[in-house]
């Protein structure tokens, strides 16, 4: 597992080559290890980011995203820790890999409620995945709500619930990401809209872990650039020897782009930077 900076360069993948990756390394696997490997990184990243917790509010949905968090309340509780699960679905439907860590969750000793708890000192968000395909309605919209406008840290499992993971937009009806510390620990791939539109800030500190599948061969639909390269200038140089970059615009009114254009030509080594703007008041 590790963090996604501003300086990480890295591949992202959209959501048809996250699920044809999800069944290769399915497939090569006994059955529930990417379950178990995916809740275990959950509940190490809650330890991590929450490490004086005691309530820990996990809320899980009806499909594999939750199964992510009913295992991750049985390794929080094995840890010590009082995990209380609320689960909007019905048990009869769920997968079968869900279903096997919802019972390791009651056998754990997990505490299992119709509703939050009244105090808690961490939320996990494991209720919709990337494959949800409407908005979060009724008690999950209304849940999502509470932890976004809590002041309470949370945690959200592979994507925030609701945020679609190739375009980064959330639901209105989910509210503003607002808690105080917001993480998202995202797995075998990162998603484009874990990086954009309103999906920077649902998602908060990004955190990666490849459940031990390793290299990727799939082609990438983005990519996240990483810090620009630093390169040594020589002593005996000066502005004139990184050349010119000339910027025109700015017709009335509208100044900020070009002066935006130059100033990130400054940032990226140009030595001068000319910048004619078409409105004389300017």
């Amino acid at each position: 597992m590790h963090r996604i900076t501003s300086a990480t360069a890295a591949d992202l993948f959209d959501i048809a080559a996250t699920r044809r990756i999800e069944q290769v390394a399915a497939a090569a696997l006994p059955a529930h290890t990417l379950m178990q490997r995916a809740g275990l990184a959950v509940a190490r990243l809650a330890m991590a980011v929450a490490p004086h917790a005691r309530t820990i509010w996990v809320a899980c949905g009806p499909g594999n995203n939750g199964g992510d968090g009913f295992e991750a309340a049985a390794q929080l509780r094995h840890r010590g820790f009082f995990p209380v699960v609320t689960f909007i679905g019905d048990e009869g439907r769920l997968p079968p890999d869900a279903k096997a860590s919802l019972q390791r969750a009651r056998d754990a000793g997990a505490t299992f409620a119709s509703s939050p708890p009244t105090a808690y000192e961490l939320a996990i968000d494991a209720l919709l995945g990337i494959g949800s395909t409407r908005p979060p309605e009724g008690t999950m919209a209304d849940w999502l709500r509470q932890m976004h406008a809590s002041a309470q840290p949370a945690l959200s499992v592979d994507v925030p619930s609701g945020l679609n993971a190739d375009t980064g937009v959330l639901p209105k009806s989910v509210g503003h990401a607002q808690a105080a510390a917001r993480h998202c620990i995202t797995f075998l791939t990162l998603k484009p809209g874990l990086f954009t539109a309103q999906g920077r800030d649902a998602a908060g500190t990004v955190w990666f872990d490849d459940l031990g599948c390793g290299a990727i061969t799939d082609p990438p639909a983005a990519r996240l650039a990483g810090a620009p390269p630093t390169q040594p200038r020589a002593h005996a140089s000066h502005k004139g020897s990184y050349g010119d970059v000339a910027v025109i615009g700015g017709a009335t009114g509208m100044a900020g782009a070009a002066l935006l254009a130059g100033s990130a030509a400054l940032h990226a080594g140009a030595g001068r930077v000319f910048v004619g703007l078409l409105d004389p008041s300017a």
